[in-house]
């Protein structure tokens, strides 16, 4: 065998020893791709969430959170 044959051989081995406990990574329930568009709404948090998407992953999170309402939260909100 040439050297650059098992040289690569090698490179080979090692990436898929380096990959495969990547691959039998869970990932965490909550999370999920959300899409980039702003339709801010408020949760009961007082945090303005980007989206309904990036809100129910915080809820996953914490179930005890609610939607106060649609939009930006505002300094007269009050804690739900």
């Amino acid at each position: 065998m040439r050297p650059a044959v098992l040289v690569s051989a090698v490179v080979v081995v090692v990436v898929l020893l380096m990959v495969r406990p990547l691959m039998s990574i869970k990932a965490h329930p909550c999370t999920k791709v959300c899409p980039k568009i702003f339709l801010p709404v408020c949760g009961s948090d007082l945090v303005t969430y980007v989206n309904d998407c990036e809100f129910s992953i915080a809820q996953c999170f914490n179930p005890k959170l609610k939607l106060l309402h649609r939009g930006k939260c505002k300094t007269d909100d009050k804690r739900g």
